[in-house]
């Protein structure tokens, strides 16, 4: 299921062998120099041969990877690019050809427009066809949930909602269709799913059917079955909308909404699905954008590094690839107007920044192409200015090449 590709790659063995010869030599004498004759030192030896590549950590072999990448690859293996188009188009090539992006999601019927591409032929060339020009391996994303947000029940026809599937009383439903999904899925080339929620249900700031339940038991059981079943079928899942909008005051497409819980409520409930869903290893967690004032009274979840690095990273302790939520979500740009950016572009240029900063390593691009170009000026000038430090740029592309591996998306050596 996540077999890696068996070709190498050449650019690898370049960027390491000078890693590899300063680390063959590393406490040996500098060649050349003498040693005092007063020394009783054994006589030299030979230097210890490289560590050959085979024999590197993955950790060491993912970074030998990274440090082949250009600095504008880097920056775009944190943005995705979003999709809605016929085909493959000069927008698309420039993003992924010029700016380098390093993963994409496609809508079918972006806002409720027109469906694009219109059969499931089409469907399975666009994706075909960014695969074929992107310089770099794709994560390939759309939002199957099933019920409202089934973006392949054009191709394939409806699917159940997540609130029908717990109706059935038997997990192995949710498992069943996930399994379903992700075979339709991997068929037209997508290979993560922006799915499934872990809000627990609790008011009417998200649609009660998308979600799996009213209790953190009950979506565990449900939304872990729906997400071992994509990720045991070789797509990956993304457990959504971390710090949960189960008692949003409405949704961020729309508005900037609020949760008004306590720290005590937040980690019993809001909390408790994600937590308990860690063992399931989630290779993706989605970060969206909602007012928690019991961890930032001022800031989105999406921007707050209380609510990524403190709460996500450092309390419950996920260490997997973190995605924001849609960047260009209304309630977002509300927020950024609220901070002096009266130009949409701009403000979404700086808040893909603040997220990033926060702590997610994958920011999910907004979808016109003056707003993409936008945020990559905005993020390349932020990683040439040391705005954004090196290390946390290197985490974040260690975590997402990291998914990428495990995917078999990408060989290394």
């Amino acid at each position: 299921m996540r077999k890696p590709l068996a070709r190498a790659c050449g650019a690898f063995y370049c960027a390491l062998v000078p890693l590899l010869l300063l680390a063959g030599c590393a406490g040996g004498p500098i060649a050349g120099s003498a040693t005092p004759a007063a020394t009783t030192r054994p006589a030299a030896t030979l230097a210890p041969k490289p560590t050959s590549p085979s024999k590197l950590s993955l950790d060491q072999r993912i970074d030998g990877y990274i440090a082949t990448l250009t600095p504008a690859q880097q920056i775009g293996q944190t943005l995705m690019l979003a999709v809605y188009a016929n085909g493959y188009n000069a927008d698309l090539d420039q993003a992924l050809t010029q700016w380098h992006l390093g993963s994409a999601i496609v809508f079918p019927n972006y806002n409720g427009g027109p469906l694009m591409p219109t059969t499931l032929s089409g469907m399975r060339q666009l994706v075909s066809d960014l695969k074929v020009h992107a310089d770099t391996p794709l994560l390939l994303a759309t939002d199957e949930e099933g019920g409202l947000v089934d973006r392949l029940s054009f191709y394939y026809g409806q699917t159940p909602s997540p609130q029908q599937l717990t109706a059935t009383g038997d997990p192995h439903q949710a498992f069943a269709q996930a399994q379903t999904d992700a075979q339709r899925m991997r068929a037209l080339g997508f290979n993560l799913d922006f799915a499934p929620l872990a809000d627990v249900s609790q008011g009417n700031g998200i649609d009660p059917s998308r979600t799996f339940g009213t209790t953190p038991d009950q979506v565990t059981a449900y939304a872990g079955a729906f997400l071992d079943g994509l990720q045991q079928n070789g797509v990956a899942g993304t457990l959504k909308h971390w710090p949960g909008l189960g008692a949003s005051s409405g949704n961020p497409d729309f508005t900037l909404p609020v949760v008004h819980h306590s720290r005590a409520q937040l980690d019993a409930i809001d909390f408790a699905s994600f937590r308990q869903l860690l063992p399931h290893q989630p290779d993706m967690i989605m970060v969206t954008h909602v007012i928690v004032p019991a961890y930032d009274a001022q800031t989105p979840a999406s921007l707050s590094p209380a609510l990524v690095g403190q709460a996500l990273r450092g309390q419950l302790g996920y260490q997997g690839v973190v995605v924001t939520d849609a960047m260009d979500a209304l309630g977002l740009i509300q927020y950024m107007r609220q901070q002096g950016y009266t130009d949409p572009a701009q403000g979404i240029a700086e808040a893909c920044v603040r997220a990033f900063l926060a702590g997610d390593d994958l920011i999910e691009a907004p979808i016109e192409q003056d707003r993409l170009a936008a945020t990559v000026t905005a993020m390349t000038r932020a990683v040439s200015s040391g705005r954004i430090p090196s290390a946390r740029l290197h985490e974040a592309l260690h975590r997402i090449i990291a998914l990428k591996v495990r995917l078999g998306l990408l060989a290394l050596p």
